[in-house]
């Protein structure tokens, strides 16, 4: 959090190296010094700051990407169970969308995979147990319900 205290001035140079960059809606506004809560105004705000890819997380209320081309949105897949701890979430949502843009898929498909990751960890305390190997979360991907799809915004 100490980052973002510093401005987004200050960091501009790193915002412009890099090519994913994920955050919360309440970590953008934060970034960008703003009480916007208009998601697609503040990918394209985040996006204008440098990353070439923008992500950003709004817990319950799904995640959304911003290449500077398209937005893209995906709820959360379903949970089996109510959530024991939501510790992690983020963070499997995010390298796991890493991981599938690192093997090749397309912004829809990799988002796709982030929240199936999240699903699984927050059925258990720490943010490790419960992550998913990939044909795991590939078995689940082909398995979900038809409503869990990106969707272009």
């Amino acid at each position: 959090t100490f980052q973002m205290k510093l401005g987004k001035e200050t960091l501009k140079d790193l915002y412009e190296l890099s090519y994913l960059f994920f955050c919360n809606k309440e970590e953008a506004q934060k970034i960008l010094d703003t009480k916007e809560s208009d998601i697609k105004n503040l990918l394209k705000m985040m996006k204008d700051i440098g990353p070439k890819i923008v992500i950003i997380t709004d817990g319950p209320n799904g995640s959304y990407v911003y290449d500077g081309t398209e937005y893209w949105f995906i709820a959360m897949y379903p949970d089996p169970s109510p959530p024991v701890d939501r510790t992690g979430a983020g963070d499997s949502f995010s390298s796991t969308f890493t991981s599938a843009i690192a093997l090749g898929k397309k912004i829809p498909e990799a988002l796709s995979w982030g929240p199936i990751n999240s699903m699984s960890v927050v059925q258990y305390v720490g943010a490790q147990k419960g992550l998913l190997h990939k044909d795991k979360l590939e078995l689940l991907l082909h398995n979900a319900p038809e409503s869990f799809a990106p969707q272009k915004i």
